[in-house]
């Protein structure tokens, strides 16, 4: 059985961030798309992870 450690699984392809970049970002207080978008590129390409990205702000908060 193959194991998948999901916080590193990648959520912007189009920059290469991972969801542990974000949840990072989270724990330290950045819960803003925009600036999270700013600072790791995520959703500023395709927008294709744009809803995941506004699922981790919603599960974290």
């Amino acid at each position: 059985m193959i194991e998948v450690d999901s916080d590193n699984d990648t959520l912007c392809y189009c920059a290469g961030t991972t969801r542990q970049q974000i949840k990072k970002l989270l724990d330290d207080g950045i819960v803003d798309v925009d600036r999270i978008s700013r600072i790791t590129g995520a959703a500023s390409g395709c927008g294709g992870c744009e809803f995941e990205l506004q699922q981790l702000i919603e599960e974290h908060g």
